[in-house]
């Protein structure tokens, strides 16, 4: 299977990532394919934050450098978490409790 049929097969979300500087916070290496950060897609309905995991591959770039922006396909592990994920949408990647990049929401397409 390539890595197209693999896309279409398991869905993705594409999305402008815009990575936090290092002195506000940031990583120090940036991120590059296969980075698996949790997302802050939503909120329960008890309030709380609604984190799901999706690692990352970086388009059109080996990496993103802290501080800077690209576009990155979110791969997400469970789909039940994104269900509400919607473009124009701006989700926070993070790194621990640590806002590490916000990402807006460009195109979900969904498992097929």
């Amino acid at each position: 299977m390539d890595y197209d049929d693999h896309q279409e097969r398991f869905g993705y979300v594409r999305a402008r990532l815009r990575l936090v500087a290092v002195e506000a916070g940031g990583l120090t290496k940036g991120v590059c394919d296969g980075y698996r950060p949790n997302w802050g897609v939503g909120e329960r309905l008890s309030g709380d934050a609604l984190i799901a995991g999706a690692p990352i591959t970086v388009e059109g770039s080996d990496r993103i450098a802290p501080g800077d922006t690209g576009f990155v396909r979110l791969h997400p592990t469970f789909w039940d978490a994104w269900a509400d994920v919607q473009p124009g949408q701006s989700i926070s990647m993070l790194d621990g409790a640590r806002i590490v990049g916000v990402a807006e929401v460009v195109e979900v397409v969904p498992p097929g």
